[in-house]
């Protein structure tokens, strides 16, 4: 619906309304417009929209009220002058765990202790949704593989080993509920959101016994872990990786002398075969473009905002009391920034002209004070995995197969998934050392 009203609109990009079970949204998709929404935090409340969801997920008015309620400084446990709520402290606590320091070090190292176990023909064998395995080769699919590395990878890394030690289903059951919190923001009603709600329980009471363990048992955890912990404790009460890397993946498996490129860049990024990551992030445009070119085409976010007062954009009053929504991947499809070819995955694009990252058109994590903290792990961990699989395996298609369809039919709060299950089985070959 989004795509008709752009294209109804073109050139123009003033705001403009729809009305969606009686309730009035205002839609933005002028960049400059965009960039004065995502600096207006007076009139335009991202707060009243995230109640609002925490209570169609379950949340009680009274675990809202404490989310939201100022701290007791007697109780503070982090440095937190500006007596910020545990809904925002969780924020500052996740920029400290994940934006570039020591702590994203740390947690990035665990996921490359992690893929350097995993990516091994031996391993990989094992797992239950191979197709087939032969003495030099194995048939998988590239979906269902990359979701579960990387989603186990990020469980160790944020929960030590005991988690999948104690709950070895919980990343399974955590991938069904992932793929539908599409729900949530629908606000489907529970008689048809069944599978969703089955899934959520099952990970909540996987944490639940998990967090029961004596703290000083679960070793290996990171930063950020036992530090929401004790905030949430004090009060009493994603996967944009897993995506990001299948359709990664996914694109240089049509472009195939993509393989060949990346695997030249980052063989000397190589230490006791694991990857530099900052020699991949200064040494590799190739695989750097390829993984803008594709958060490009496949980032989905939406940032959601309720109005509190009467709000002029673009030659346009918003009325309070309505909600305005920036759909960030239209930005994405900006001819005058990003060329004719918007549509099309052009693996040199970023790499031809490396300011479109700054420019006001790029906004795969969106903006603002919601902009999503993870980026940088999720680019890492992605090229890494890549940057791994490109040096151990030869990788292609298992026979003709088309291309996976995008799932842009719901909204989602990063990377699109993939339509109707669309996947691809791929062959994975181990490559001799020093081929």
């Amino acid at each position: 619906m989004l795509d008709y009203a752009k294209g109804y609109f073109e050139p123009i990009r003033q705001p403009y309304a729809i009305t969606v079970a009686g309730s009035k949204l205002y839609i933005i998709t002028d960049p400059k417009d965009v960039t004065t929404a995502y600096k207006n935090t007076s009139s335009f409340s991202f707060d009243i929209f995230v109640q609002a969801m925490m209570k169609t997920s379950g949340s009680s008015d009274h675990v809202v009220a404490k989310m939201f309620q100022p701290p007791d400084p007697e109780k503070e446990i982090f440095s937190n002058p500006s007596r910020k709520p545990l809904a925002k402290l969780a924020r500052d606590l996740h920029i400290h765990q994940l934006f570039p320091g020591r702590e994203l070090d740390s947690l990035c190292d665990t996921f490359l202790e992690y893929f350097k176990r995993e990516l091994n023909l031996k391993t990989v064998s094992q797992h239950p949704y191979v197709s087939s395995v032969t003495s030099h080769d194995v048939v998988l699919s590239l979906y269902t593989w990359t979701s579960d590395v990387l989603i186990c990878g990020g469980q160790e890394a944020y929960f030590g080993p005991l988690l999948a030690e104690t709950e070895p289903s919980l990343s399974w059951d955590f991938l069904i509920f992932d793929d539908l919190t599409w729900q949530v923001l629908y606000q489907y009603p529970r008689f048809l959101a069944g599978t969703m709600i089955k899934a959520k329980g099952k990970v909540i009471a996987g944490l639940e016994r998990y967090f029961n363990v004596p703290a000083e048992q679960r070793s290996g955890m990171a930063w950020f872990t036992p530090a929401m912990e004790a905030e949430m404790r004090n009060l009493g009460i994603n996967t944009n990786t897993r995506r990001g890397c299948f359709w990664m993946l996914t694109n240089m498996l049509f472009e195939p002398g993509l393989f060949q490129i990346v695997r030249d860049e980052t063989k000397g990024c190589f230490v006791d075969g694991k990857p530099d990551m900052k020699q991949l992030e200064e040494n590799c445009p190739r695989l750097n473009g390829i993984w803008d070119e594709t958060i490009r085409l496949s980032a989905y976010s939406s940032s959601v905002r309720y109005i509190t007062d009467d709000t002029p954009i673009g030659g346009k009053i918003l009325r309070k009391g309505n909600r305005v929504m920036i759909p960030n991947r239209q930005l994405h499809f900006n001819k005058s920034v990003f060329g004719d070819r918007v549509k099309d995955f052009v693996s040199t694009r970023f790499v031809n002209n490396p300011g479109l990252t700054r420019n006001m058109s790029w906004r795969p994590f969106g903006g603002g004070v919601t902009m999503c903290p993870g980026r940088f792990i999720a680019k890492e961990a992605v090229t890494a995995f890549v940057a791994m699989i490109v040096q151990r395996f030869d990788i292609e298609l298992a026979g003709q197969q088309d291309f996976p369809r995008l799932e842009d039919g719901n909204p989602v709060l990063g990377i699109m998934s993939s339509k109707g299950g669309d996947d691809l089985l791929i062959r994975l070959t181990p490559r001799k050392e020093g081929s």
